[in-house]
């Protein structure tokens, strides 16, 4: 497994290098995030496996200090004819001596099995922040909410837009019930989004571009429905809301 996980640690920070430009790196944090989960479950069954390793050697010991006290009870009694007692005393001291080195060999391979899972899970958990201060690197300037206003009718509203790279998507609410997602592009400062209602479908599209600071939009827009009894085109215009809204 932790041949599997350098592996892993090793690619995901290749396809974070080689691909910049795809946005985010959710395949490789699900992956990173799977296999972490999986670790954390093996470690629980490891540290169970060491707690009643815990409780037999406890146990043993009780039985190698009762059986000991019993073989020197023998060699205090010092009967030659107990020589049959003593070696059968003696065989059951053995015994349990075997068994408790057998035992802390056990534990001890276990002990190391726990201590590289820790490792290992600390390594996943450090790629794993670092996937997502990646993806939270990467999200773009129309990330956010934004309060909306439809010309010539006045129509306001409200878009909700996701940004990875270049590529745009998010959802709307419009006054009048409308409501939808949003998808499209950012590339130089120009906006364009295509309004897919989820009344009408394909509705219309956006184009705009956004000011220097990021915090606003203007642009014009495009109605799909040709014979709508309102304006089939007009301006439209965006304004941040703050992160706190």
């Amino acid at each position: 497994m932790a041949g599997t996980v350098l592996v892993l640690l090793v690619a995901s920070g290749r396809q974070a290098a080689q691909e910049p430009d795809r946005g985010s790196p959710s395949p490789v944090v699900e992956a990173v995030t799977a296999t972490l989960e999986v670790e954390k479950i093996i470690l629980k069954e490891d540290l169970e496996r060491r707690e009643r390793i815990a409780a037999d050697r406890t146990r043993l010991a009780a039985r190698l200090g009762d059986l000991y006290v019993e073989l020197d009870g023998v060699l205090k009694r010092g009967d030659s004819h107990l020589a049959r007692t003593l070696e059968e005393a003696r065989e059951k001291v053995a015994e349990a001596e075997r068994a408790r080195t057998e035992l802390l060999t056990e534990e001890q391979a276990l002990l190391d099995r726990i201590q590289d899972r820790f490792r290992t899970i600390r390594l996943l958990e450090e790629r794993l922040a670092a996937l997502e201060d990646r993806v939270h690197e990467i999200t773009g300037p129309l990330e956010g909410k934004w309060d909306v206003v439809l010309l010539p009718s006045s129509q306001r509203g409200a878009f909700s837009l996701t940004q990875r790279g270049t590529l745009v998507s998010g959802t709307y609410q419009l006054e009048g019930g409308w409501s939808g997602s949003l998808q499209g592009t950012l590339v130089n400062r120009k906006v364009r989004l295509e309004r897919i209602d989820s009344k009408l479908g394909r509705s219309a599209e956006f184009e705009g571009y956004l000011s220097s600071d990021g915090s606003r939009i203007r642009g014009t827009w495009r109605s799909y429905e040709m014979s709508a009894a309102d304006a089939a085109s007009g301006q439209w215009s965006a304004v941040r809301r703050p992160p706190s809204s």
